[in-house]
């Protein structure tokens, strides 16, 4: 569907970018040069070459010199992960609900500005009663608790025991942390490791900060949430104004913190949260209410958009660039050499009218138009390179419009016209790759068929079709977490008289799930001084 922002997986490659500031420079002092050597001999110079080379060459050179440049940008770029434009839609199956508390414990969330009624309380006091409520009012819930200054650890592990949590929250205080200035990007690192990739539970962050962060990175960890899919909702305390900042916690005569509302609020739009204000006397009922709707529509299907990866394309747009910097030189006629590679972007870009109908599709559908999506999906099947896509957008919208069975027969004719075009010539997606590409095709048809099956009670057909998908891709975490469901499930539906040959069955798929899930407990860590700082002490 259509992104409306490009994301990276690995963000932290553009700072390669630096590298184009020494080339700037010299390329500054070289057109100096030249320009230099231009009024001593009063003949034209080009750009950055001595006029000793012949201006036919000068050109040649030059663009040569552009196109590598280009090379080097297209090659950082692709290394950074982008991920932006039309992608699939998702089905997923969500049970239960982990809630972390990433809880702000710098030395500003001491600062006592937080006023409820006729009480003033610090920040941390704050925030830490509006936690408590939220876990005495949410139950069935597992809930973890993450805190953090410079840097940020897991302190008490996801649990069912809600009695552990609360007797950690009482006893909270920001005394035992060592360490300078705020890092909230650590934090969130931290409470999104208290989570188990396998779980099938809705995954929740509750933040909780004034929102001032003097080291690290925010926008990281929110694009990591965004991946995988961690919602994180926001519980601003402090107060706008601000207060300043007491000697005794580091601060200075002018210093004066105050709540980043801002932050905060930004924070849990771009990952689907809610942004609560702490100083609001039903704060903490608002977020056991919010807490409470996730754990609700916990236990059915929902759909999420997921943006496409395009590394693909800038690896081959680099190669193209530094192929041109490096022949350029040996063609005679410059301007007939960008003519051609003019032409030859225009041949390699250039759209089918399928292609262009399913990008119609799937902006309609990401609009919820999901009828007149239909209609376009339909035109699509006219042509042999999207009929594939077209089919398998159609089973989306059809299930999305609560048409399971219709869907479900849309995926199979989306499979059947695969196995027809690996019989035949080399098939194209309609991004005109190779042929290995339909593999995400082919497990999203799988995929999608068995959560379809799943929400039925058919458990049989959805272990099954799990199966398939895995066989078509087996590195993928959420199949093989539906197809251990679907096992548990069926030993669940089976009489009694007959589960001992059906959990045989199943047995050595179930008690891998448990050995992983005991894998997967929490470790503690030996807390280490963070790295010196010379920032604000809050």
């Amino acid at each position: 569907m259509i992104s409306d922002f490009i994301m990276f997986d690995y963000p932290l490659v553009l700072i390669s970018f630096a590298v184009f500031i020494p080339i700037i420079i010299h390329d500054i002092l070289t057109g100096l040069r030249s320009d230099n050597t231009e009024k001593k001999h009063k003949q034209p110079a080009f750009v950055t070459f001595a006029t000793k080379f012949p201006p036919q060459l000068q050109k040649k050179l030059t663009l040569s010199r552009i196109f590598f440049r280009v090379f080097l940008a297209l090659s950082i770029i692709a290394l950074a992960g982008p991920r932006w434009g039309t992608g699939y839609r998702a089905l997923e199956y969500r049970r239960g609900l982990d809630t972390v508390f990433a809880i702000d414990v710098s030395r500003s969330m001491d600062i006592r500005d937080t006023e409820t009624g006729t009480v003033v309380q610090s920040r941390l006091e704050r925030g830490l009663y509006i936690a408590r409520q939220s876990v005495i009012n949410v139950s069935g819930a597992r809930f973890a608790a993450a805190i953090g200054r410079n840097r940020g650890y897991l302190a008490v592990p996801l649990t069912y025991d809600n009695e552990a949590a609360l007797s950690f929250l009482e006893s909270l205080d920001g005394s035992s942390m060592t360490g300078r200035s705020t890092n909230l990007e650590s934090l969130i690192e931290a409470a999104i490791d208290a989570f188990q990739s396998t779980s099938p539970a809705r995954k929740v962050i509750v933040l909780i900060s004034d929102g001032e962060s003097h080291s690290g990175v925010l926008r990281n960890a929110i694009n990591r949430c965004v991946r995988e899919g961690i919602v994180i909702t926001t519980v601003a305390v402090g107060s706008d104004e601000g207060r300043p900042v007491p000697a005794e916690m580091g601060g200075q005569s002018s210093a004066v913190s105050r709540r980043d509302a801002a932050v905060m609020r930004t924070t849990a739009e771009r990952t689907g949260g809610i942004y609560i204000d702490g100083g609001r006397d039903d704060a903490a009922s608002a977020l056991s209410l919010h807490l409470l709707s996730l754990a609700h529509d916990s236990g059915s299907v929902s759909s999420r958009s997921e943006s496409r990866q395009r590394r693909t394309l800038f690896i081959i747009l680099a190669a193209i660039a530094y192929g041109a910097s490096k022949f350029i030189p040996l063609i005679p006629s410059v301007k007939k050499t960008i003519v051609s590679m003019i032409a030859a972007v225009f041949l390699l870009t250039s759209c089918s009218e399928g292609r262009i109908l399913l990008m119609e599709a799937n902006y309609l559908h990401s609009q919820g138009r999901f009828d007149e999506a239909i209609v376009s999906y339909f035109k699509a099947l006219n042509f042999k390179d999207s009929a594939p896509y077209a089919e398998y957008g159609i089973g989306v919208s059809y299930y999305l419009l609560d048409e399971g069975t219709a869907a479900l027969n849309r995926y199979e004719n989306s499979q059947k016209i695969l196995d027809g075009l690996a019989e035949g010539e080399p098939p194209t997606s309609p991004d005109g790759r190779s042929s290995q590409v339909h593999r995400e095709l082919r497990y999203r048809n799988h995929y999608n068929s068995g959560i379809i099956y799943f929400e039925e009670g058919n458990f049989n057909s959805a272990a099954d079709a799990f199966r398939e998908a895995l066989r078509t891709d087996p590195r993928r975490i959420d199949a093989k977490r539906n197809l251990e469901l679907s096992l548990m499930s069926i030993v669940m539906e089976t009489p009694r008289e007959n589960r001992t040959e059906t959990h045989n069955e199943t047995r050595e798929i179930v008690f891998d799930y448990i050995r992983q899930q005991e894998q997967q407990q929490w470790k503690s860590r030996e807390w280490t001084p963070e790295d010196n700082f010379t920032g604000p002490d809050y």
